[in-house]
């Protein structure tokens, strides 16, 4: 009886181990689903905010000189962008890098802004986001390799262009770490408005966020759908490693009451940085209200005639 009772015990514990392991890789997938699948997240609607002036900017953009360009990404999905050139004789570009769920028609503000200020543009759309193929994102690692591809394209199309880059949070990440890279002479200077410092802390503040609970426990979880399906672990990639790297003039934007990447962030990159910088933080605004501080594009753009 004693070794009957031992053994159903024993039954019983494994069954336990088995249903507990299988919930907690299921919270994992659960938070992985919510934080990288674009397909699927209910976590970043209305993180991308539409134009101001939405017609007139739209008007503007269908009437311009632009074209429509696919890159193949270094792991096989096909990429799109579009060139805008209504300063064909200008050799000035500004590549800007979309945030999350965003797409080249959520960044009208700053394509009008550098069309009217002499640029022409590369404006991207993410992978998983437009017209780029995808489903995940890789929270500005994988998409930082498919910046420097973009770099080269238009090097290809332009080998006199001097190129600024621009991108807002998840963009804005992928820049700084695009900076950590060899990237060519013709990159001039970086904008990043709402970056975050490092991709597990980003995950840990959003599961803080939202679930109210201490993430560190189901990193190896989420991790483990990171590793497979997006082919790095978030203990090893580093935004701050990749800044600290860079010798590329920064303009570091961040909202102060941005909850989704808290404020912190932008001074641990800016204080990481060893290149010439600038910071302009914005008191009383969100991370996606920067642009309509009056001070704005002005900022932006005198930091790049500086270099450009």
């Amino acid at each position: 009886m004693a070794k009957e009772k031992k053994h159903t015990l024993l039954k019983i514990a494994g069954t336990t181990a088995v249903v507990g392991g299988a919930s907690y890789v299921g919270l994992g997938y659960y938070i992985f689903r919510n934080l990288f699948d674009l397909q699927n997240s209910k976590i970043y609607s209305g993180i991308e905010s539409d134009s101001n002036d939405e017609n007139e900017k739209y008007d503007w953009f269908e009437h311009s000189t632009r074209e429509d360009d696919f890159i193949d990404s270094y792991d096989g999905l096909k990429l799109h962008g579009i060139r805008i050139m209504n300063n064909g004789g200008s050799h000035k570009w500004l590549i800007v890098v979309p945030g999350f769920n965003g797409s080249i028609l959520t960044m009208l503000d700053i394509l009008w802004e550098a069309d009217h200020r002499g640029f022409n543009i590369l404006a991207l759309d993410n992978r998983g986001s437009g017209m780029s193929e995808g489903s995940y994102t890789g929270l500005g690692w994988n998409e930082h390799y498919d910046v420097i591809s973009w770099v080269n394209y238009l090097l290809s199309k332009d080998e006199k262009a001097e190129i600024a880059l621009y991108g807002i949070n998840l963009g804005a990440t992928t820049i700084l770490n695009t900076l950590g890279e060899y990237i060519p002479d013709n990159v001039k200077c970086a904008i990043e408005d709402g970056g975050f410092s490092e991709a597990q802390d980003f995950v840990l503040h959003n599961i803080k966020r939202y679930l109210k609970v201490d993430g560190n426990l189901l990193l190896p979880a989420i991790n483990l759908f990171v590793k497979n399906l997006l082919h790095y672990s978030l203990s090893e990639v580093s935004t701050k490693r990749q800044v600290s790297l860079s010798n590329t003039p920064t303009l570091f934007i961040h909202g102060m009451e941005d909850e989704f990447i808290p404020a912190s962030m932008v001074f641990d990159n800016y204080y990481a940085c060893n290149a010439d910088k600038e910071l302009f933080t914005i008191q009383d605004t969100k991370g996606n209200e920067t642009k309509l501080n009056e001070n704005y594009y002005n900022t932006i753009f005198e930091f790049i005639n500086k270099y450009m």
